[in-house]
C-alpha cells in the first residue's frame, strides 16, 4: 500500500497535461455533401473537393461572368458547412464588385456568404503582397475573369512580348499553390471545373513557369470549344 499511495502521490504532484500545440495546423475540410442543384450546374466537383481537402491555399480562375456567384457561394456554404479556417476573397475591379455586392438581395444572404472583396484597381505591388499574404495563410482567392485586364503586376512585363501570362499563375509560382480554371462549355449553364494546375509540373526560372503554365491553361481553355 505505501508504495501505491507513493505512485498516486507522484501522479498527483506531476500531472500529465495533454494539449494541442499553437502551431498545429487547423483540420482540413472533410465531408462534402453537394445537393442535386450543385450536381446540376457543376462538372468537376471532386477537384474542388480535393483542394478544399487541403490546408494549403489555391486560387479558382474563372473564365465565367457568374453574376449570381455560384461556385463562390457553394466554396463558402462547404466551408462554413465544415467550419474549416479557409477564408474565400473575391478578386476584381470595382465595377465587377459592385455588381456582385448588389446581387445580395438582403443583408442576412451576404452574411450568409461569407467571404471578402478585393479591388484590383489599385497598387499592383501592394495588391500582390496581399494575394501572396493571404496565399501563404491558406485562403482562396476568386478571380473574376476581367480582373486581368485591370491588374497588371510589374513582374509580368517581361512576358508580355512573348505571351499573356496570368495574374494567377505567378502568384501560384511564386506562392507555390494550384489553381483550378473554370469555364462554361459552349454557353451551358453548366460550370465545369478543370484539374488544378500544379505549379512543381514546371521547371525553370520564375518567367519560364509562369509562361508555361500560363500557355497551358490557355491550351485547356482552348481545347474547351471542342467539348
Amino acid at each position: 500500500m505505501g508504495k501505491l499511495s507513493f505512485l498516486l502521490a507522484e501522479d498527483y504532484i506531476k500531472p500529465k497535461i495533454y494539449f494541442k500545440s499553437k502551431s498545429s495546423k487547423p483540420s482540413a475540410v472533410v465531408d462534402h455533401s453537394y445537393s442535386k442543384d450543385d450536381l446540376n450546374h457543376f462538372e468537376g466537383l471532386e477537384n474542388l473537393t480535393q483542394l478544399l481537402s487541403s490546408t494549403k491555399g489555391f486560387i479558382v480562375n474563372a473564365f465565367q461572368i457568374d453574376y449570381y456567384q455560384r461556385l463562390p457561394k457553394l466554396i463558402s456554404k462547404t466551408l462554413k458547412a465544415n467550419r474549416s479556417f479557409k477564408k474565400l476573397y473575391i478578386l476584381g475591379p470595382e465595377l465587377s464588385l459592385s455588381i456582385l455586392k448588389r446581387s445580395s438581395k438582403t443583408s442576412y444572404e451576404a452574411q450568409l456568404h461569407d467571404y471578402q472583396f478585393i479591388n484590383v484597381e489599385q497598387d499592383s505591388d501592394l495588391l500582390s503582397k496581399q494575394c501572396e499574404t493571404l496565399l501563404s495563410e491558406g485562403h482562396i482567392l476568386y478571380i473574376l475573369p476581367e480582373a486581368s485586364v485591370c491588374w497588371q503586376p510589374n513582374s509580368l512585363e517581361q512576358l508580355q512580348k512573348v505571351c499573356t501570362p496570368l495574374c494567377s499563375t505567378l502568384l501560384s509560382q511564386t506562392v507555390k499553390v494550384p489553381i483550378l480554371a473554370t469555364l462554361m462549355i459552349n454557353d451551358s449553364d453548366k460550370v465545369t471545373i478543370f484539374e488544378p494546375s500544379l505549379p512543381e509540373t514546371y521547371s525553370g526560372n520564375l518567367f519560364d513557369s509562369v509562361k508555361e503554365q500560363s500557355e497551358d491553361i490557355y491550351q485547356l481553355l482552348k481545347s474547351s470549344d471542342d467539348m
